[in-house]
């Protein structure tokens, strides 16, 4: 391990060689990071911190190569949940290849109508310029000032809905979307999806080839739809495109968030926490945060890129999986690919909240990271799963769990909690999960579950740091014939 071990403490402070390694290390198989309010059942007691066991007790992780960061194109129309939603989003840079940051329009904001202009994205950049080099101590791979001044562009912003002009923003979109690159590019449409649809619809018509490459490669993410050109044009033009519809399940970090946040989270968006950890004392780029008597004001438009944040959730892997961006079920499934509002136990909002306090932390850990030095800052646990991260398993069999090898790059006690996150598996029962609040625990497959039931089971590994952080490992069980 990167880290070195002593059972008294459970890790050491790392040396410069081992902060270099953390900054560097990428997500172990899909499984690394970050945190959750608990899904079918009571959360367990907290845990003990463990001591890491002994070297040689355990086969060696598994470790899967680094994974290229998302590519990500924004368009946004501007409004202050916009704006607001553009300062997390800048302090996770690092974690995107930014393609685009594109002003677009929608029902609400267009050209000369409540409009906020095309300099306000250059100006939070020049805020995010002054915190950069303490940044960079925290964490690689933050892009400079002027890569990301060289990836921003006005799309279609003269009225709602319009998507007959070329213009720098769409054909920016078009020429990610026809390069070569391996990966899929995720468009986030914070406002309309005019921009993206003018993109799409010049591909169309004078790239008509390319339209079966554009459709494996793009993938829509919708916040509510505030224009008619996703169910005008890109809905029936484009079927096989990929669309995460969160039409509703948005609203949560939206205008109304106190009213569907519920406790314990809802402290975490609440003058006294914000003033404490995000708008005082952390710099010029959150101290230009718009917030509301110094409460949270909305984000409306923050799920589209949580959902690539890789936390170690799997949420890229599968719309049903859910993770900080929310979860998703198919609309109209052999009809179209748009996905749109799961519920969790039968909540609406339930796939976006139960991770708050585990995302409002990480936030609270970035803002702190523009103004701390390292060893004075908190970074996340580095979550390693000793074991398959998918199996398959017959009813009446035991599955070993594990994620003890996990490690802390600032040294800190870590706590274990595994769950059944019941809602995108399809055994719907519940299993009973042996030492849950260990790094090695353990389950029985129900004698009831029938071959091809699928069950999901979360680790979460929180640090003592201030804030605590969390990182997580999913592991799939699909159930065999006995």
């Amino acid at each position: 391990m990167w880290i070195r071990k002593i059972e008294s403490t459970g890790f050491l402070k790392p040396t410069a060689t081992t902060i270099a390694l953390a900054a560097l290390l990428v997500l172990p198989v899909c499984l690394l990071f970050t945190f959750s309010g608990r899904a079918d059942a009571q959360a367990p007691a907290p845990a003990k911190p463990q001591a890491a066991p002994p070297a040689g007790q355990l086969a060696p992780p598994r470790v899967a190569a680094p994974r290229a960061k998302p590519r990500v194109v924004v368009t946004t129309d501007g409004e202050i949940d916009d704006r607001c939603s553009m300062i997390r989003f800048l302090l996770y840079a690092n974690e995107f290849d930014v393609e685009g940051l594109i002003y677009s329009s929608s029902r609400f904001h267009w050209l000369g109508q409540t409009w906020s202009g095309v300099e306000w994205i250059n100006a939070l950049i020049s805020m995010y310029e002054r915190v950069y080099p303490n940044l960079r101590k925290n964490a690689d791979g933050y892009p400079t000032p002027d890569e990301l001044r060289s990836k921003v562009y006005v799309g279609n912003i003269h009225n709602v809905g319009e998507m007959e002009r070329d213009t720098p923003g769409a054909d920016r979109i078009v020429r990610v979307l026809l390069d070569d690159k391996p990966g899929p590019v995720y468009l986030q449409a914070w406002g309309g999806t005019n921009t993206i649809a003018k993109a799409l619809h010049t591909i169309q018509t004078r790239y008509p080839d390319q339209v079966e490459k554009v459709s494996r490669k793009a993938i829509v993410y919708i916040i509510l739809d505030q224009d008619e050109t996703f169910r005008k044009y890109i809905e029936p033009n484009w079927p096989k495109l990929q669309v995460l519809g969160s039409f509703r399940q948005f609203a949560v970090l939206a205008y109304g968030w106190a009213n569907l946040i519920p406790l314990p989270h809802r402290v975490l968006f609440e003058r006294p926490w914000m003033e404490g950890n995000i708008t005082v004392d952390r710099g010029p780029l959150t101290g230009a945060y718009e917030s509301s008597n110094g409460a949270f004001r909305s984000e409306g438009d923050s799920p589209s890129f949580m959902h690539q944040i890789e936390v170690g959730l799997r949420s890229l892997e599968h719309p049903s999986y859910g993770g900080w961006g929310g979860r998703f079920v198919q609309e109209k499934p052999g009809v179209n690919n748009v996905w749109t509002n799961a519920a969790d136990d039968g909540d609406m909002y339930k796939p976006i909240w139960r991770w708050a306090t585990a995302f409002q932390n990480d936030w609270a850990a970035r803002a702190a990271w523009c103004v701390l030095p390292y060893r004075e800052a908190n970074h996340a646990p580095v979550v390693v799963l000793n074991g398959p991260a998918d199996l398959e398993a017959a009813p009446g069999a035991t599955v070993t769990l594990d994620v003890s090898s996990s490690g802390d790059p600032d040294g800190d006690r870590l706590y274990f909690s595994w769950w059944q996150y019941r809602d995108p598996g399809s055994y719907k029962g519940t299993v009973s999960i042996r030492d849950a609040d260990r790094g090695v625990a353990s389950f029985t497959v129900p004698a009831d579950a029938k071959p091809g039931d699928t069950i999901h089971l979360i680790a979460e590994v929180t640090d003592d740091g201030k804030p605590p952080l969390t990182r997580y490992a999913r592991v799939i069980v699909t159930v065999r014939p006995k």
